[in-house]
C-alpha cells in the first residue's frame, strides 16, 4: 500500500527505472502490438498479457476551457482490471472551470456498478499532514496518476501527486478482500490502462461530444511504468501485448472515431491523445506533435 505517495517514480525511481523500460520496450514493441481496442468514453492504451501490481502516469494539465466546445468535461486516469474489479485513479476537469478534481473510483466489472467512491481518501501536504477536505489541482501544474495493488494485504492505493506544489498529493485505500494475508488468494488485475475519459465511469459516452474541425491534443503522458507481480518494471512497449484505444461512436457498420492516441515513444514511456475532427473513421490517428 503507498503510504507516502513522494516514493513514486517521479520522485524517487523515475531515471533508472524509465532508462530501463526504454531499452526493454525499443525491442519489444512491435512483437508485442495487439489489436485496437474501441472504447464508448476512452482514449489512450491498455496492457494486457501479465498481472500488474501498479501502475504510472504523468500528465501536464492544460487549461480545460480550450476544450470547451468539444466536451463539457474529462478525465485523466489510470485503471488496473481484474475479472471482477476496475479500479481507476483520476483528475477530472470541467470546461467551464480552470481547476482538476483528483478521485478514485472501484467498480465491479461485470455489472458496471459503483463498489467505491474515494474510499478512505485523504489530501496531503507533503510534510504528511492530511485530511478528508479534497483540494484541487490547477491548469498548468503537473500531475502523477498511481494505483498500486498489495498482493499480500489486498489492498488497492490510489494516487495523484502534484508534482509541481511540494507534492502535495490525493489518496484513497480500497480493501479488495483477497491477498495472502487475509486470505490466501490473490486478485489478478490482468489489464493496465493509461488515458484520457470523457464518460461517467469506463463505459458510458460522454454526455456531449463535438468534433473539432482539426486533430485537437487534449494531453501528453509521460514517465509511463508499469510493475508484474513478478517484479519487472517497464513502459507500455514490452514483453506483454499494448493496444491503442480508440474513443468512437458506432451505428451499424459505421465507425466515427472521436478521439485517437498517437505512438508510443520514449520506448513506451509516452504517448499523446488528441480529439479527432468530423469524418475520421476506422483506424485513422494523428501526428505525433
Amino acid at each position: 500500500m503507498i503510504r507516502n505517495p513522494r516514493r513514486l517514480i517521479a520522485v524517487a525511481i523515475a531515471p533508472c527505472a524509465i532508462a530501463a523500460a526504454a531499452l526493454a520496450g525499443s525491442g519489444a514493441a512491435s512483437a508485442s502490438t495487439g489489436t485496437r481496442y474501441t472504447s464508448a468514453e476512452q482514449v489512450g492504451y491498455a496492457a494486457t498479457g501479465a498481472q500488474f501490481g501498479q501502475v504510472h502516469a504523468i500528465v501536464y494539465l492544460r487549461n480545460p476551457a480550450q476544450y470547451a466546445s468539444e466536451v463539457s468535461e474529462y478525465s485523466h486516469t489510470v485503471q488496473l482490471r481484474s475479472s471482477s474489479l476496475v479500479a481507476v485513479a483520476g483528475i477530472s476537469a470541467s470546461t467551464s472551470g480552470s481547476t482538476y478534481t483528483p478521485y478514485a473510483k472501484i467498480f465491479d466489472a461485470s455489472s458496471h456498478q459503483l463498489l467505491a467512491s474515494d474510499p478512505t481518501a485523504q489530501w496531503c501536504d507533503d510534510e504528511g499532514n492530511c485530511g478528508p477536505t479534497i483540494g484541487r489541482f490547477p491548469a498548468g501544474d503537473t500531475v502523477e496518476l498511481g494505483a498500486e495493488y498489495d498482493p499480500v494485504m489486498g489492498y488497492l492505493s490510489l494516487t495523484a501527486v502534484d508534482l509541481s506544489a511540494d507534492d502535495v498529493y490525493f489518496t484513497a485505500t480500497y480493501t479488495t478482500g483477497t491477498g495472502t494475508q487475509v486470505n490466501g488468494t490473490v486478485e489478478s488485475f490482468n489489464q493496465a490502462r493509461v488515458g484520457t475519459e470523457f464518460g461517467s465511469d469506463p463505459w458510458t459516452a460522454p454526455a456531449s461530444f463535438t468534433h473539432p474541425t482539426a486533430w485537437t491534443k487534449i494531453a501528453t503522458y509521460y514517465g509511463v511504468l508499469l510493475l508484474t507481480y513478478n517484479g519487472r518494471y517497464s513502459g507500455l512497449a514490452s514483453w506483454f501485448v499494448h493496444h491503442k484505444i480508440f474513443m468512437a461512436g458506432i451505428t451499424g457498420s459505421l465507425i466515427d472515431v472521436e478521439a485517437a492516441p498517437a505512438d508510443l515513444y520514449s520506448g513506451g514511456a509516452s504517448f499523446q491523445t488528441w480529439l479527432a475532427p468530423a469524418g475520421t473513421s476506422g483506424p485513422a490517428q494523428p501526428h505525433q506533435g
